[in-house]
């Protein structure tokens, strides 16, 4: 199993630009999430695995309707996901070196993911946002496709420079959204993203998604890590994140607290 962390190129690349792809260090964490997602949406459907073509997740369009079918679809697999798998711990297992690269080794994640199902066609795509600084920013978010993702079927951002331009002809100009959308165009970003890699990205950065022109089905997580002892956003730190570990010299500190309080 691969345990090599980002190289120095990488991690300069974050900083400049604000995201990084990186390929998973433990394929197999990864691979088992993955089959478990499959079991739960085939489960929820009632659709036995033989009748989805190829027993993959980019078919499952088939046998989910568009609109609000797709929606009522989206949150019985997050529910589900988030009662008999432990996420959190499983995206972290399978990015470790990446993640403790730029959250340490003290870690909070975010409770329950945030599940997007996007089939062909669904004129609901996610609207241009960023995270921060209703999060910290100093989380990193893990956007992990369990498709292959690129084109439309992925999700767009601005990079570190072009979102704070963004941001400023926002202020400058708040009624002209043509022109607002017209500089998206130019600077927006596509990602490619296949399975098995996921994108870094820090919260500050606009993103979002288009209407999924492609043939196949989108479904990918989005959860969020930050350091115990960073800096919290506006979210309340016990309803929305848990400890995910800590090290040793953390534990001595925290007993002691406790002991000498």
């Amino acid at each position: 199993m691969a345990t090599t962390p980002m190289s120095d190129a990488m991690l300069d690349e974050f900083e400049a630009r604000g995201f990084v792809v990186v390929p998973a260090v433990d394929p197999s964490t990864l691979d088992r999430m993955r089959a478990s997602v499959r079991d739960f949406a085939y489960e929820i459907l009632g659709v036995s695995s033989g009748r989805i073509v190829g027993d993959d997740l980019d078919r499952l369009h088939e046998h989910v309707l568009a609109g609000d079918a797709a929606n009522t679809f989206r949150m019985a697999l997050t529910n589900v996901m988030t009662e008999r798998l432990d996420v959190g711990l499983d995206v972290f297992t399978a990015f470790e070196p990446h993640l403790a690269q730029l959250v340490g080794i003290d870690v909070l994640v975010q409770r329950a993911p945030n599940v997007v199902f996007q089939p062909p066609g669904d004129p609901r795509p996610t609207e241009l946002h960023r995270d921060a600084p209703a999060n910290s920013p100093y989380e990193v978010v893990v956007w992990l496709p369990l498709v292959d993702c690129a084109g439309t079927k992925s999700m767009y951002l601005l990079d570190e420079l072009a979102s704070r331009e963004a941001l400023a002809f926002h202020r400058a100009h708040p009624d002209d959204s043509e022109g607002f959308q017209r500089y998206l165009d130019e600077v927006a970003e596509l990602m490619v993203v296949p399975y098995g890699s996921a994108l870094l990205f820090w919260p500050g950065l606009f993103h979002g998604s288009l209407v999924n022109r492609e043939v196949d089905s989108r479904l990918s997580i989005n959860i969020r890590y930050k350091n115990l002892f960073a800096p919290l956003g506006m979210k309340d730190p016990f309803r929305y994140f848990r400890v995910l570990r800590t090290s040793p010299l953390t534990r001595l500190g925290l007993a002691f607290e406790r002991d000498e309080g």
